[in-house]
C-alpha cells in the first residue's frame, strides 16, 4: 500500500509572517508551487494558498502588497502522518475541504501533499488496469 511520503513534495518551502500577499504569490510563482507554509521565526503557524489568495484578496478586492500574508493564511495547520495511505489522505482532505495538507514524521513538518499528487496516485491504479 502506498504512504503519503512516496508522493509528497518535500523540502518544505515557506516565508515569514511579516511578508506581504504579493510577496507570497511571487514566491509561489517562482517555485511553481500551489501553496507555501508561513513561518514565525523557526516555527511553522500556518499556510497560504492559490484558493487564499484568490478568496481572501482577490475576491474582497484587497491591496496584495498592504496586505500581510498573516491575515490570509490559513491557521491552524491541518496534518497527516507520512507513513499513513495515500487513500487516508484523500478521505481527510475531502472531509476537511483542502487541496493542500501537510506532511509531518513524529510531528516534524516534512513535506506537502496536494489535490495534484492525488492524481498522480490515482491515476498510476488507473493506467495498471487498462
Amino acid at each position: 500500500m502506498d504512504e503519503i511520503a512516496d508522493y509528497m513534495i518535500s523540502p518544505i518551502l515557506s516565508i515569514d509572517l511579516e511578508s506581504s500577499v504579493q510577496e507570497a504569490a511571487q514566491f509561489m510563482v517562482a517555485h511553481n508551487i500551489g501553496s507555501v507554509l508561513v513561518k514565525e521565526f523557526e516555527e511553522y503557524v500556518g499556510i497560504a494558498t492559490e484558493t487564499d489568495l484568490t478568496r481572501k484578496v482577490l475576491g474582497k478586492g484587497l491591496d496584495a502588497e498592504a496586505t500581510l500574508v498573516s491575515e490570509i493564511m490559513t491557521s491552524p495547520i491541518l496534518s497527516l502522518d507520512c507513513y499513513l495511505p495515500v487513500e487516508e489522505a484523500n478521505r481527510f482532505m475531502h472531509k476537511n475541504k483542502i487541496r493542500h495538507l501537510v506532511v509531518t514524521e513524529e510531528e516534524k513538518i516534512v513535506g506537502i501533499l496536494s489535490v495534484k499528487d492525488l492524481v498522480a496516485y490515482f491515476s498510476k491504479d488507473f493506467r495498471m488496469q487498462e
